[in-house]
Formats: C-alpha cells, structure tokens, sequence
C-alpha cells in the first residue's frame, strides 16, 4: 500500500533517499513521463468528466438521465431477445431459398457492449486455456508446429480481420458455398452478422492473447507443486483443480482482462458490419454523435465516454486487484525446469488432430479472406473462390496518391511513436524498477493505465481539449495521432523493457557504482546494453501495434483527410462499391504482412520471454 501521507521525519528520510537514488538524467526521465501523459492522457480524460457532466454550461447530470432513460440505450422497458432470422425466398428456377440470418441478442447499446465483451472474454478464455494447456502439458507428433500455427491470429487486428470473415461468412460465400452447394450438408445457409459476428470475429483473433499468457504460466510452474500433491494423493482432475488451475490462474486472468478492454474498446469490427445491430455498440455511439451539425462536441458523446471509461476502467482494477491478492508462490526462485509431460494414447491421436486442424482453419478464415480478395480480380456471387488473381489491387492503391500519402503518413507517425516509447519507456521501466521510493508504484500504474483507456475515450478527450489550440486536430491531425499512438501503446512497449530489468542483476550496476561510475554512466554503458535484445523486441512491436491502430486514427483521421492513416483510409475506400473492398483487403493484406514481420523477428529476439510482449 502506497503511505500518501509522511511526517516531518519520514519527510526527511524521503529526501535523502531521493538524493541517493536520483540524478539529474532521472529527474528528466521523470518529467518527461510525466509531462507525455499529463498533456495527452490525464487532460483529455479530464476534459471529458468536466463535458460529460455540462448541460447548457451548468453543472447537471442531464446527458446521463438522458442517456439512461433512453430505450436505445438502456431499454428498461423489456429487450429483443430473438437471437436469429429466417428468411425464405423462391429462386427465378422455383427452387426455396433459406437463410438464417444470425444476428444475437440486442439488448441496448450500454448493455451490448458489455455483453460482448464478456462473451468474447469467456469464448477466448475458453479457448485460449485448453489450447495452452493441451501444447504446454502434452507432448505428440507436430505439436510445435501446430503452437505456432495457432498464433497465427495475431497477425491481423479485428477491423482487417472482419474485412475477410465477412465475405468467407456471407450466404453466398465460402463456407455456405461448401456445405450447401458442393458438400449438402445443410439444407440451409447460414449467414452469422450484428453483435454475433463481432463476438466471432473477436474471439477468432483474441484467443491467442489468453493462449501465451497460460502456456507461459503453465510452463513457469514448479513441477514439484503438482508432485508433492500427488505424494498426498491428489490426481486427476481433483490435482487440477487445486494446484496446476490455481497456480495458472494469473495468467489466464491477465489475458482474459486484456481481451475485455481489447474488445469492449474495438471500433472497426461493428463499423465493418455496419447496417446491423453491430450499430448499437457504444464506440460506434460514440463515433457517429461526437460532432453536432455545428461541429461543436456533443455532450452525449462525452457522458457516453465517460461510462465507457468507468466500465474499462472498474474491470481493469478490479481484476488487477484480484490478481494482486491472488498471489500463488512456487517454491523454487528462477531457474528453468523439466516440464511434465504426458502422452496422448494413439487412438485418441486423430481426433485431437482433425479438432486442431478444423479450428485452426475457422480461425484463418478472416485471414484466408482477406488474402484472397487482396489479389481477386473478381468473386462472383457463388463462387468458392475468385474467378482470377491479379496485383491491380495494390497497383490502384499505390497509383492513388491519397492512399499513398495515408500509408506514408502511418509510417511516418509509427516510426516517431515507436522512438519516443523506446526513449521515455526504457526511462519509466528504469525508474520503476530501479528506484525505489514511496509513491513509485503510482507511476507503474500511470503507465500502465493506457491500456484500459479505449482509443474512442482517448481521440474524444483530444477533440474537446485541443480544438482552438496550435494542436487543434481538424487542421494538423499528425501531432495528436502521434502522441496517442504513443501514449495508448506505451505499456506494450514498457512491460517488454520492464521484464528485460528484472532479468539484469542489480549487483552489475551497483558494483560500477562503488568504483565511482555515475548513474548516468551505469544507464548508458551497463544497464541499456544489458537490456538491448528487449528494447529492439519492444519497439518493433510498438511499431506495428502503432501501425494497426484503429479507433484514434478513424476518429481524427475523419476530421482531416491529408493527415490520416492507412487505416483511416481502409474505413473510407471500403464502403465505395465492390472494387473499394478489394482495395482494403489490399492494404490490410499489406498490414499483415508488417504484424508478421515485427511479430517474427520479435518472438526471434526474445525467445521464450516474447509472451512478456502481450502480458500485464
């Protein structure tokens, strides 16, 4: 527990300690973090809670009774719980046509969003903990190969990913082509869209996230825990559910807490599905009611804000607390161990293969689709695959210098967001872990926090706080794309350093401290060596996790078109008639590629410790 509170003598003691453990380049570090995130984090959020609670310039709760007292948003009155649709139709042949249009439950914009993200949290968690714990505690023929097969959804954000699942899903595409037309084994096609669509799509790409966190705290488990409960008789699933799910636990919760705000914060999957129920999700509220005809910010858009910060905000504490008062201890300290591993009995050997395989290709499918409409000359209706392939997609964008300026323009912000993480995060993990001093853990949680910050909350908070200014974002949209570029995937990149600290021994520094080497020195020639393989795996994904960013960059993105990023110009060009979609497929296609690269060579650097990369 952090003491707020210090008496004149442990004021004094205060002082000293900080006069022993600062110097000069520590006091800039500092002020530098805390300078990036007053300006670019606290000021936006708290220009929202003052908006959100003016009506008419006066202080009232008036935006909240309004939005609580709303059916669109909380429908208090009763809710339309018709989970699906089915719509018969006569072909010109005569033939009956059935589609059964799987859209989920709408339960209010307040509500859906919750609802999905818990469903998503649940599905991917699911998933996520059976696939950990098959490749962490069984060993079979091509197991490692199908581990990292089974990352492979990393590599596409949920907006690309959408782009592709929704034309594999739709009732004429792949798969009801498949197990319709070419293999009957439906009478009917079935095409999944609304919030039941975004929940697949999230859970399809997210279940990786759950997936490293578990298999790594499966495999930093000690075995002699599990060993002694068996010597006092435990086994089965009873030992499981007492010792290995226990001692696993943090794991899955890290990883389940960050798919909750990784979903409930998504913007471009509903966009994508738009026309649906995926509308009434409160990002996509938030979106199309930030700007009054007059172009002043709506102050329903900020109460909106304001209750999805609180809802992001109370599960990420409350599950940071949890995990902090769920400390499962090993007995040993450090050290790597011989994993337990069973065998899998040859018989039940093929089903645990078709099983992998089957879900392995359901979880390409967004992949799979974009991959093919990135090089589609064209898809007919019906077809199971493109009637021919071609690279005039990625030649119109890179003919359309729109297009070509928005993917310079994610370069350029990406490049400069990566330097500055590197710069201030290797400076914050430094503090942090080095300086130890009362209050220090405030500043762990202040860099941390943005990532329960939804990127929808963080581009309103630069609307209503920079309009006027020299970094008014409809005229010059790059500083604040940068800076939240910067500041919303700054804990990706300081966990990563934090980790590569905590692995240095202490005792190297201050050996050269007590030859008389300065803290300044010791930073520059002992500790950023020491750590360098950690900071290039860091700043490598905070390039690309910068790159893919979609809910600041669609928002300011719309408000200054010169000054956009590419996937600002994804969200455009797909909503222009069919060609348009090829031509985001394209350049989603051309992300991927980038996601696969940096997650590469990433996982190549670090090795082992690269699941410090999406961890908490």
């Amino acid at each position: 527990m952090i003491r707020l509170s210090i008496g004149g003598e442990g004021l004094s003691r205060l002082i000293r300690e900080l006069r022993w453990r600062m110097d000069p380049l520590n006091w800039v570090q500092l002020a530098s973090i805390l300078i990036l995130f007053t300006l670019f984090l606290i000021l936006p959020i708290f220009s929202i809670i003052v908006n959100a609670f003016l009506y008419g310039g006066a202080p009232s709760l008036a935006w909240f009774e309004k939005i609580l007292s709303d059916p669109y948003y909380m429908p208090w009155g009763g809710v339309d719980l018709s989970f699906y649709e089915v719509i018969e139709s006569t072909l010109p042949d005569g033939s009956r046509r059935v589609i059964i249009y799987i859209d989920g439950f709408d339960l209010g914009v307040i509500p859906n969003s919750f609802m999905v993200a818990t469903l998503t949290t649940i599905f991917s968690s699911i998933i996520g903990f059976t696939l950990a714990f098959l490749f962490a505690r069984y060993r079979f023929p091509f197991s490692e190969p199908l581990r990292i097969l089974m990352l492979t959804p990393l590599l596409s954000t949920p907006f690309v990913g959408a782009i592709g699942i929704k034309k594999m899903i739709s009732p004429d595409g792949f798969v009801n082509t498949v197990l319709v037309d070419i293999i009957p084994i439906l009478p009917f096609r079935i095409e999944i869209t609304g919030l039941a669509a975004v929940i697949m799509v999230q859970t399809l790409l997210f279940y990786p996230i759950v997936f490293l966190n578990v298999y790594t705290a499966l495999l930093n488990i000690d075995p002699s825990q599990e060993e002694q409960a068996e010597n006092l008789g435990a086994k089965g699933f009873y030992l499981f559910r007492t010792v290995t799910l226990p001692l696993a636990l943090p794991g899955l919760e890290a990883g389940a807490l960050l798919v909750f705000i990784l979903s409930i914060e998504d913007l471009g999957t509903p966009l994508v599905f738009r026309g649906t129920n995926a509308d009434k999700l409160m990002t996509v509220a938030i979106f199309r009611r930030l700007f009054a005809p007059t172009g002043d910010i709506q102050g329903e858009a900020t109460a909106l804000s304001f209750i999805l910060l609180i809802i992001s905000l109370g599960v990420f504490l409350a599950v940071r607390r949890y995990i902090s008062l769920r400390k499962y201890a090993m007995l040993g300290k450090g050290g790597i161990w011989r994993r337990r591993l069973g065998s899998i009995p040859v018989p039940i050997l093929p089903a645990i293969y078709v099983g992998l395989i089957l879900f392995l290709f359901i979880a390409l499918l967004p992949h799979i689709g974009v991959t093919l409409m990135a090089f589609a000359q064209d898809w007919p209706v019906g077809s199971i695959l493109p009637s021919g392939y071609t690279l005039r997609n990625f030649e119109a964008l890179f003919m359309d210098p729109g297009v070509s300026r928005n993917i310079f323009n994610s370069l350029v912000y990406s490049v400069v967001a990566m330097i500055l993480i590197t710069i201030i995060g290797v400076s914050s993990a430094y503090i942090v872990s080095r300086i130890r001093v009362p209050g220090i853990d405030l500043l762990d949680a202040l860099v941390t926090m943005p990532i329960a910050i939804p990127g929808i909350i963080v581009a309103t908070g630069y609307f209503l706080t920079f309009l006027g200014t020299p970094l008014n974002p409809i005229e010059w949209g790059a500083p604040l794309l940068i800076a939240a570029y910067t500041v919303r995937k700054f804990p990706f990149g300081v966990r990563t350093f934090f980790a590569g600290l905590e692995q240095v021994d202490k005792a190297l520094e201050e050996a050269a401290i007590n030859v008389g080497a300065s803290r300044t020195r010791v930073f520059f020639t002992i500790t950023i060596p020491l750590i360098l393989m950690n900071i290039l795996a860091g700043s490598m994904l905070a390039f690309i996790y910068s790159m893919s960013e979609v809910s600041t960059s669609i928002v300011v993105g719309d408000a200054n078109h010169n000054d956009a990023p590419m996937t600002w110009k994804m969200y455009d060009i797909m909503f222009k008639g069919f060609g348009g979609t090829f031509q985001a497929a394209a350049m989603g296609f051309i992300l991927m590629s980038l996601q696969f690269l940096m997650i590469l060579g990433s996982n190549l650097i670090l090795r082992r410790r690269a699941t410090a990369l999406i961890s908490l």
